[in-house]
């Protein structure tokens, strides 16, 4: 439980920048439907930005720390985290008053940068992980991980918002359908490379103890990915209209997604093995 503040923080700010990648991806390609973001899903990006920042505060102990945490930004990534996450706090709020004031010049630049920036955050992010005496962090997995996230819960968040915003489940949209299965197909990546890695460390293995850890863990491991299978497969049953319940379908797979994010997040954590320890 010691890292519910890490897997809250993570897990939100990923969620904020799927939700705002989805939407304006979702935008830019229906030009001809919508030209702005809704203040509704801006101020959520924005909320979940803000609780997730307090969680890392959480984390630090005494909030008089944060300072120190961006104060070795050209050596250090988790400086760089911190900056590049209140970037994109401060682009979502720049893009929040350009849209409150019906102002178009220069929407088009602001959204590219937000994007920018978005992406930049789950990218130091996953870079704050990649210790090389951590081997299962120290891979592909963990930005492979991070970045489906961002992209299936937030897809998934998005598809919920336009909902609440519309007060029905959104019509077809490939936007969300694309981005849903490329974070599926990054988490279940994810999840057979951490296995692979797990299995093939001989350094890891020299523990006894961590043997039959990871056994139990790879049957964890799977059964998530088949968790992950069917969030998504209701997620498109409800997109596309292959059922007249659309809308339980959605928040059912909205609910599925969710509690197995934090189950993976948990899972991350508790995959941690410090070599020399």
């Amino acid at each position: 439980m010691n890292n519910l503040s890490l897997i809250i923080f993570t897990i939100l700010i990923q969620t904020s920048v799927g939700i705002f990648s989805t939407t304006l991806f979702n935008i830019w390609i229906n030009k001809k439907e919508m030209i702005d973001i809704s203040l509704i899903i801006l101020s959520t990006c924005l909320g979940l930005i803000i609780l997730g920042l307090i969680s890392a505060m959480v984390h630090l102990g005494n909030p008089r720390n944060a300072p120190y945490a961006v104060s070795n930004i050209t050596h250090s990534w988790l400086s760089r985290e911190i900056v590049t996450i209140n970037l994109f706090a401060v682009s979502i709020v720049l893009l929040w008053i350009v849209t409150f004031a019906d102002v178009q010049k220069g929407l088009f630049l602001i959204e590219t940068v937000s994007l920018i920036l978005g992406i930049s955050t789950i990218f130091t992010m996953s870079r704050v992980y990649r210790l090389k005496v951590v081997p299962v962090w120290d891979s592909i997995a963990t930005p492979m991980d991070f970045f489906g996230t961002a992209l299936l819960a937030g897809s998934v968040a998005s598809a919920v918002l336009n909902w609440v915003i519309s007060d029905k489940v959104y019509s077809p949209c490939l936007t969300f359908l694309i981005f849903s299965g490329f974070g599926l197909c990054l988490k279940i990546a994810s999840i057979f490379t951490t296995i692979s890695i797990q299995h093939s460390s001989k350094t890891l293995f020299w523990y006894a103890s961590l043997r039959n850890k990871f056994k139990g863990q790879t049957l964890a491991h799977v059964f998530r990915a088949g968790v992950y299978i069917t969030g998504v497969a209701l997620f498109a049953a409800a997109n596309i209209g292959l059922t007249d319940q659309s809308t339980i379908f959605l928040l059912i797979s909205f609910c599925i997604i969710t509690l197995t994010e934090i189950w993976n997040r948990f899972c991350f954590y508790d995959s941690f093995c410090r070599l020399g320890l």
